[in-house]
C-alpha cells in the first residue's frame, strides 16, 4: 500500500507554529547550514547543502527521501524522521558558523523544531522545522549580504550576525530538555570507536 505525500499549506503550518508555543516543553532551538545559488532551479532560495531540497516556505515538513542505498527503496514507507533512518530535517546543537565563513554561498541561521524529533549527540532530526533568523557575516560581499537579507525578508526570519547566533538564539526558545536523552546508539565506525573511550 503506498501513501501520498502530507502537503501542508502555508496557514496550516503558521497554526501548527502557534499552537506550539503553548506546548509545555516550548520551542527548541537549532542551528542549521544552507546555501543560496545565484542561479538555477533553486535560485534567491535557501537550499539544503546535501539534498537538492529548497526552503521557499518558512516552515519545512520532513519526509524520508531514501536515496542511501537500494535497499533502501524496499523498507515500507515511514513518518520522518525514524529512528532506524537518518530522515528529518537535521539541526545541530550548537552554531556551525564556520560554514558560512568558508563557503561563499553559504549561511547559517537559527530554526525552530516540533513534532517528532530525534536527538543525537551533536544534531537533532525534527519532522518540522521554522527558519527563525538567518547569519549575515561581516567579511561576505555586498552581493552575499543582499542575497540573504532578500531570502530573509521573504521567509519572515530576522537577520544577526553570524557570531551572534548562539545568544540570539534564546529569543526564539532553548535547548532540548535534559529529559529528551540523545540516541545512545553508536552509528559508524567512528562512533563505535569513540565509545570504547567514553
Amino acid at each position: 500500500m503506498t501513501t501520498s505525500p502530507i502537503t501542508i499549506t502555508v496557514e496550516q503550518a503558521a497554526r501548527a507554529w502557534e499552537s506550539r508555543l503553548h506546548d509545555p516543553i516550548g520551542p527548541i532551538v537549532g542551528f542549521r547550514n544552507w546555501r543560496i545559488f545565484r542561479t538555477g532551479p533553486a535560485a534567491r532560495e535557501l537550499s539544503s547543502p546535501y539534498l537538492p531540497v529548497s526552503w521557499a516556505e518558512p516552515v519545512m515538513r520532513a519526509e524520508c527521501r531514501r536515496w542511501c542505498s537500494p535497499e533502501d527503496l524496499l523498507r515500507e514507507p515511514h513518518a520522518a524522521p525514524h529512528p532506524d533512518c537518518r530522515c528529518g530535517i537535521r539541526a545541530y546543537r550548537t552554531p556551525t558558523g564556520d560554514f558560512s565563513q568558508v563557503d561563499y554561498r553559504g549561511v547559517s541561521g537559527i530554526v525552530t523544531l516540533w513534532g517528532r524529533i530525534e536527538i543525537d549527540r551533536g544534531e537533532m532530526r525534527a519532522e518540522l522545522a521554522r527558519v527563525e533568523a538567518l547569519g549575515v557575516y561581516r567579511r561576505w560581499n555586498r552581493r552575499q549580504q543582499d542575497a540573504v537579507r532578500e531570502v530573509a525578508s521573504k521567509l519572515g526570519a530576522d537577520i544577526v550576525d553570524l557570531h551572534d547566533l548562539d545568544m540570539a538564539a534564546a529569543d526564539y526558545g532553548g535547548p532540548p530538555p535534559p529529559a529528551l536523552p540523545a540516541d545512545p546508539r553508536a552509528r559508524g565506525i567512528r562512533d563505535r570507536f569513540a565509545a570504547l573511550f567514553t
